[in-house]
């Protein structure tokens, strides 16, 4: 009955985080090591807790925050809409988000805009469910929705979309994953960014219980692997670009 209690008394809380499968270089498919669930047993250590990772496509992530069959869904973009509906951590990464163009002669041709209504005439290929969704409806974009990345720089490359927005870093890593470099070539981004400087954050609902005090715990472990350098050994080891 000792041994009980005491295992009982030690045992972790276990926090379910609801993401896609292969989301790089943020998480990478069938590799047991990347850097985002990397990062999590970095917090979990801190706060005490174990995250366990649940693996669906983007809309079934945020469809399990609102049912509570997670905690918490990553890595989500603050938005007007969103905010009424969750609440997010602080960021646990920053990346831009530009448009991604191909052109099979590496010739680019002159696709420029002040404004996301000055792309109208062009064909962008998305992702349903994502921050930019009300955006370009506002816009009035003519905007063709799959579900993964890796399907929007295909589509790309092979001239059925016209331009596709990605974080930087996800665009050249999909890139250089997919196409020989006599390809990868010739794909660029436009000058002007869609986000300069976008925040990721954990998503989480409101009602959740605990969720308050949840967010607190998780910020400040957040905020001390920052401050005590295993942030930044994190971003090394994975390839990625400091920025907080």
């Amino acid at each position: 009955m000792t041994f009980c209690a005491i295992s009982t008394l030690s045992a972790k809380e276990i926090l379910v985080i609801a993401t896609n499968d292969d989301y790089p270089p943020f998480i990478l498919k069938n590799q047991k090591h990347s850097f985002l669930p990397d990062l999590f047993d970095e917090i979990g250590d801190q706060m005490g807790v174990t995250f366990e990772f649940r693996y669906l496509p983007w809309q079934r992530c945020a469809q399990a925050v609102q049912n509570h069959e997670a905690w918490g869904a990553i890595p989500y973009t603050r938005n007007e809409e969103r905010d009424k509906i969750y609440d997010f951590s602080d960021p646990i990464y920053f990346s831009d988000a530009k448009f991604f163009a191909y052109d099979p002669k590496g010739e680019a041709p002159q696709i420029s805009y002040r404004n996301l209504s000055d792309l109208d005439g062009w064909t962008i290929g998305g992702i349903q469910g994502y921050y930019y969704v009300p955006m370009f409806t506002k816009a009035g974009l003519d905007v063709d929705y799959v579900h993964s990345e890796e399907q929007n720089i295909k589509r790309l490359q092979l001239g059925r979309i016209d331009l596709t927005p990605l974080p930087s870093p996800i665009g050249w890593y999909l890139i250089n994953k997919l196409f020989p470099p006599d390809v990868a070539k010739n794909f660029y981004t436009l000058e002007k960014p869609l986000l300069s400087e976008a925040s990721l954050h954990v998503m989480a609902s409101k009602n959740y219980p605990n969720n308050a005090n949840l967010l607190v715990r998780f910020n400040a472990a957040l905020a001390e692997i920052k401050n005590n350098g295993t942030f930044a050994e994190l971003i090394n080891r994975h390839g990625l670009v400091l920025s907080f």
